[in-house]
């Protein structure tokens, strides 16, 4: 582990960041920025942890309206040896910090696979915290051995993910949420893709739930999502409920016995009896099988994927697009408005 940015100087190198002239993000003008700082003029990512500036080009270009010459200044906070869990906990402390010195970011979540500008995102998990300014927005965002700190051109990287509301598969994924703040005036969200093909589905499920511990630990939050299902024959139950603090569990109700109707028994796809491993969850409602609490470090997101997308074929409901919503509620978190992109579905209207 390489600490670059930690406690004070973290801090003043974010503060330092937000109030910096960038000058339209011509060239002319980052020179100055970055000689201010002390750092070296640098067009590509290196191992060593030093700062360096991403050109407009081919995929940048369509989204930078203001003739930027560049969309981005990146700084590395922290290089972490290992997995998701010590990456978590470092954005986690670096967020700790930038939040009790500038107050909550106004817009946050994680990326998914594919990130601004078509690039595809860390492999341990795509959290970012954002405080949204005009011109220019600093992120603690997820790099791929630990998090940075990244300024930006607010209307590039917001152009980016407004044109990604077109409805194709695989669009958009994570999940963003935002605050009811002044920063977010004239913030903008794409609508959602949906699917009928439920492989498809899984892949999006699988990608979804796949880094979803790492982003809720790295964020400090915790999701509590309830499914429902048009389930036939009955009026359509919370099915499954994801909560995602530090661990995720997914746990899965019937309004009947196990088995009863659809001919599954739920142990036999993989769902563990409460009586056998008691759920977390149970306070909430009575539960009659769960799927164990994994953490950063060991979830297999196919794997999981694949055992609610069976669970729910074998319990009859038809499609993924018209018969699964969120629970009344879900897309509220700690404040935030949250749409789940990655899951493709929304709450009940």
């Amino acid at each position: 582990m390489t600490v670059v940015l930690e406690g004070e100087r973290l801090v003043e190198t974010a503060r330092g960041l937000r109030e910096a002239d960038t000058g339209g993000w011509r060239e002319s003008a980052l020179r100055a920025l970055v000689s201010s700082f002390g750092w070296r003029w640098r067009q590509a990512a290196g191992d060593a942890g030093e700062a360096w500036l991403r050109p407009t080009g081919r995929y940048e270009s369509p989204f930078a309206h203001d003739g930027e010459e560049f969309v981005g200044l990146h700084v590395p906070v922290e290089l972490v040896e290992g997995g998701a869990a010590p990456k978590a906990e470092s954005f986690r402390r670096a967020a700790e910090a930038l939040t009790e010195a500038f107050g909550r970011a106004s817009v946050m979540g994680a990326y998914g696979g594919l990130g601004p500008f078509y690039e595809s995102t860390p492999r341990w998990g795509s959290p970012f915290l954002r405080w949204r300014g005009k011109p220019d927005t600093l992120e603690l965002r997820a790099g791929e051995r630990g998090p940075e700190l990244l300024l930006q051109p607010t209307d590039p990287v917001e152009n980016w993910f407004w044109r990604q509301g077109h409805g194709e598969d695989f669009a958009l994924g994570g999940f963003f949420g935002s605050l009811p703040v002044p920063a977010n005036g004239g913030l903008g969200f794409p609508g959602y893709w949906r699917t009928d093909d439920w492989d498809v589905y899984t892949t999006a499920l699988s990608d979804f739930l796949g880094s979803l511990p790492a982003a809720t630990s790295a964020l400090g939050i915790e999701l509590d999502l309830g499914i429902h299902a048009k389930v036939p024959g009955t009026y359509g139950p919370v099915v499954f409920h994801i909560s995602s603090g530090e661990r995720l569990e997914i746990a899965h109700s019937t309004q009947e016995p196990a088995g009863a109707g659809s001919g599954t028994d739920p142990a036999s796809l993989g769902w563990i009896p409460e009586a056998t491993t008691p759920a977390e969850l149970s306070h909430w409602i009575d539960w009659t099988h769960h799927s164990g609490a994994f953490g950063p470090d060991d979830i297999d997101g196919r794997e999981l994927a694949r055992l609610l997308v069976d669970t729910l074929r074998g319990l009859g409901v038809a499609s993924p697009k018209e018969d699964l919503s969120l629970s009344d509620h879900a897309q509220t978190v700690d404040g935030y408005r949250v749409d789940f992109y990655g899951l493709t579905l929304r709450e009940n209207p």
